[in-house]
């Protein structure tokens, strides 16, 4: 994979919610993740990772995803 130039080569966060039948929804953001958190089923849970973008949207992620409490 080809890291590309300015902010495809810096670490970012992906942030999801999944919710207690498997759905996941994608935020990208934390503030939009926690805000909508609510909005979901009870038993929904918050999850990050960190990722690296590439030129071509490729994500790559070193660690997958982590739950935070």
């Amino acid at each position: 994979m080809s890291i590309g130039p300015g902010l495809a080569g810096m670490p970012m966060e992906d942030w999801k919610i999944r919710t207690p039948k498997g759905k996941e929804y994608a935020f990208d953001t934390e503030a939009e993740a926690r805000a909508a958190l609510p909005e979901y089923d009870e038993g929904s849970t918050l999850w990050k990772r960190r990722v690296y973008r590439g030129i071509l949207n490729t994500t790559m992620s070193p660690r997958g995803w982590q739950e935070v409490t």
